[in-house]
Order: structure tokens, then C-alpha cells, then sequence
């Protein structure tokens, strides 16, 4: 079921103490963000801190915990789908940034369905 989401919040990938008060702020999402506030030195530091929220149980409070990956169209980005792929707890969205060519908006979904076809191969039709 779809439903409205009021608010929406950003939180750096690279402060992972900011997790949790980003949480608690009253947003419907709130977005870890590895693209345009992270520095290219911070990148890999970030993106491993942001997909690590995803280790544990997230709490049933009704708020989106979602992630902002890199432009695919920079090795930041193939290198942000390659880690969530290799992860066995994903975030459940992704925001793609800078999707103004067909390309990204191509590109991921096929990436995905084929490292799911790889991953389970009887559980895709």
C-alpha cells in the first residue's frame, strides 16, 4: 500500500551518530546521504557506515531509513550498487541522483534483477 510521506530528512552517511536523531526527528524518511556531502576521499568511510545501519533490527516506528548512492554514471556510484548487492541486509530504497538520462534509470534495476536471479534463481520468474 502506498501512503503519503509529509517529511523528508537527510542525514550524512560519514556521522553515523546522526543516525538516530535523523530517527527520532517526527520525518517520514530519513535519507542517508553518500552523494553530493560526502568528499570522494569519505566515500568508501561512508558508504560502509551507512549500509552497516542495516546490520541490525530496524525499529517498527514507521519511519523510511533509505539511502542516497552516488551518480552511476562515476565509479562512486557502481561502486555503492556493488556493496549493497554484496550485502545480505539491503536498505529497502535507494535515491538515484542526477537520474536525468535513461541510463540510471535503466541500468539499476537490471543490475539488481540479475544479481537476484544469481542470488535465488528459483525465486524469480
Amino acid at each position: 500500500m502506498i501512503h503519503p510521506r509529509r517529511s523528508f530528512i537527510f542525514t550524512p552517511g560519514l556521522k553515523p551518530n546522526m543516525f538516530p536523531m535523523a530517527s527520532a526527528s517526527g520525518s517520514d524518511i530519513v535519507c542517508v546521504e553518500l552523494e553530493d556531502g560526502t568528499a570522494p576521499r569519505d566515500k568508501a568511510k561512508a558508504r560502509k557506515h551507512a549500509l552497516a545501519l542495516y546490520d541490525t533490527q530496524q525499529a517498527n516506528d514507521g519511519v523510511e531509513l533509505i539511502v542516497r548512492i552516488n551518480s552511476l554514471r562515476e565509479q562512486f556510484g557502481i561502486e555503492d550498487v556493488a556493496a549493497i548487492l554484496a550485502t545480505d541486509t539491503p536498505p529497502p530504497a535507494l535515491i538515484l541522483p542526477k537520474a536525468a538520462a535513461r541510463f540510471s534509470l535503466v541500468y539499476l534495476p537490471c543490475v539488481v534483477r540479475a544479481a537476484v536471479r544469481r542470488a535465488r534463481p528459483s525465486s524469480v520468474l
